[in-house]
């Protein structure tokens, strides 16, 4: 199903579900970039274990927040009857990384000797790319970074009576070169998405939710490629080595928190200070005017001007 988004872009969306790359292949949509068939070889349906999550904001969403002492939906998307949807990002780390390639490399070869393992030099780092592992942001200079588990006990304890709220599939969206997975949260009392499949725990699928990480089996890392993963079967190792830049999709997930209108996620400054820091602008800019990007050092400025404003 097509439809616009809120930023005037056409959105090819699946209801219910996560659906992988080879999924959409199969369904044969009319799509460029999904069926390129001259993508260099690259580390597939690679698992990360992320903890973190962030949300990304302009100078005066950052100004809203504190002022607010926590997190609601924009309002000039809940006047627009717009799904009321507080959104972040995972925050993937190089520690994530690192664990994810671990996995990947002990998946090709579960009988590596302690000398292959030594030797093998870092391969998954050439090719986590896209804007799914970037510092960087196309929302905003403004980047809170809270644990997934603090901010889904933050949320029970404030709008589920405290008990854990629910993690479901809501959607997989389909943009030119972007596949968002979509996961709703929600308390366990509103019955709004019960059609949508719970998250799994530890089974197949794009990603799920298990003691306090999101695992997510990353399809598709960078939006362009100008490296070829060679697999050494014999001596157990894998290498990259040039090859011609290639332009593909990327994939990547967001958690969407479920909010009513006048709700406030609340979070103590103090905690808010600790967990927010400045960032660059990237390309598309994607903040709403009449916000505009900083550069880092302005961002950082205004970041130490606030944190002086609050003693």
């Amino acid at each position: 199903m097509k439809r616009r988004n809120n930023r005037n872009v056409t959105e090819t969306y699946f209801e219910g579900q996560h659906l992988s790359l080879s999924d959409l292949k199969e369904m044969e949509l009319q799509h460029g970039y999904l069926y390129k068939n001259n993508i260099p070889a690259y580390p597939e349906s690679v698992e990360f274990c992320v903890q973190k999550v962030s949300h990304v904001t302009g100078e005066s969403g950052l100004r809203a927040i504190f002022l607010d002492s926590g997190f609601r939906q924009p309002a000039d998307l809940a006047a627009n009857d717009q799904p009321h949807f507080l959104w972040w990002d995972l925050a993937v780390t190089p520690d994530d990384i690192y664990s994810a390639e671990e996995r990947f490399l002990t998946s090709l070869f579960p009988h590596r000797s302690s000398a292959q393992i030594r030797n093998q030099p870092p391969v998954l780092e050439h090719f986590t790319s896209s804007k799914a592992f970037q510092e960087k942001s196309s929302y905003g200079n403004f980047r809170f970074i809270f644990s997934l588990k603090e901010l889904l006990w933050l949320y029970g304890e404030q709008f589920c009576g405290n008990k854990s709220p629910v993690l479901r599939m809501y959607e997989t969206v389909l943009y030119r070169r972007e596949i968002l997975y979509n996961v709703v949260v929600h308390p366990r009392d509103i019955d709004l998405y019960d059609s949508y499949p719970r998250l799994p725990n530890q089974e197949d699928g794009v990603c799920g939710y298990h003691d306090g990480a999101l695992w997510w089996r990353c399809q598709a890392p960078s939006e362009t490629y100008k490296l070829k993963l060679k697999v050494n079967k014999l001596k157990c190792s894998v290498n990259v080595s040039p090859h011609k830049e290639e332009y593909y999709v990327w994939d990547h997930v967001c958690v969407a928190f479920h909010m009513e209108p006048g709700w406030v996620l609340n979070v103590d400054r103090n905690r808010l200070l600790k967990r927010v820091n400045a960032c660059e602008v990237s390309q598309p800019c994607l903040l709403r005017p009449p916000e505009t990007p900083l550069s880092l050092n302005e961002a950082e400025c205004v970041l130490a001007d606030l944190k002086a404003e609050m003693g």
